[in-house]
């Protein structure tokens, strides 16, 4: 919620795609929900939101969590015959089950892609629109599905888990890893994509830099590379992808 403040971005509008229901992609979102629905946007339809098998669960559970909150601010805002929308605080939940098109409308459209975490219950994402692509990988380790459905796509933003020689012998790093894609493999995959820019995003870094994260990757890609940072935006037009920091 902070960084879509600072980013300018209007809260009424926007419709959710969860790549997974691990907590730490979840967890922020009863806060948006909320700030939806409540003073100064005041949502008028369910949030629309999109997500692997577990999200009608999750948005029932939400609800339920929620609902003293909404009964006290619907009361409060009648009370002063201020406007409270009920639709509002609802959710519009559908379960993305396979890869394919999920979301096609106003000239955008939005492919799942499965990818290999959360025990195969994790999607990324193609958006197409006006002839421009955008994949968003999501968590995955390294997915030769991704792979060949990323392929054409103008800019691929991919997670990352860069790992130091000392910091492999523990155990647990080991496991973690094996959900995730290493610098090495994320090159291989961008070789293969060829896009006009890959972006890592979802950095997990255990005894290595950035730059070292950076020359890694160079072993197996020589392409346009970019280390994502909070509230960095890429605009793809005819002239190619520009990156505003």
């Amino acid at each position: 919620m902070v960084r879509l403040a600072q980013a300018k971005i209007p809260l009424g509008g926007i419709t959710v795609f969860l790549t997974h229901l691990h907590s730490d992609h979840i967890n922020g979102l009863g806060d948006f929900w909320a700030s939806g629905y409540m003073a100064p946007v005041f949502r008028q339809t369910p949030l629309e939101i999109y997500g692997p098998s577990g999200i009608n669960q999750l948005t029932e559970g939400l609800k339920i969590a929620f609902q003293p909150d909404i009964d006290i601010r619907s009361a409060e805002m009648t009370s002063r015959g201020q406007p409270f929308h009920l639709n509002g605080a609802d959710f519009n939940a559908t379960e993305v089950k396979s890869d394919g098109v999920v979301f096609d409308r106003g000239g955008v459209k939005v492919t799942a892609i499965r990818v290999k975490h959360a025990e195969n219950k994790a999607f990324g994402y193609r958006v197409d629109y006006d002839n421009k692509s955008v994949v968003i990988s999501g968590d995955t380790a390294y997915s030769e599905n991704l792979a060949e459905q990323s392929k054409g796509a103008n800019l691929i933003v991919h997670e990352v888990m860069g790992v130091g020689d000392k910091e492999m012998k523990n155990p647990l790093i080991k496991v973690v890893l094996d959900a995730h894609t290493t610098p090495e493999q994320a090159g291989i995959l961008f070789s293969k994509v060829e896009p006009e820019l890959a972006v890592y995003t979802h950095l997990i870094l255990s005894g290595i830099s950035g730059p070292e994260l950076v020359a890694k990757t160079r072993k197996t890609y020589s392409g346009p590379l970019e280390v994502g940072r909070d509230l960095m935006t890429f605009v793809i037009d005819d002239d190619g992808i520009t990156i505003r920091k």
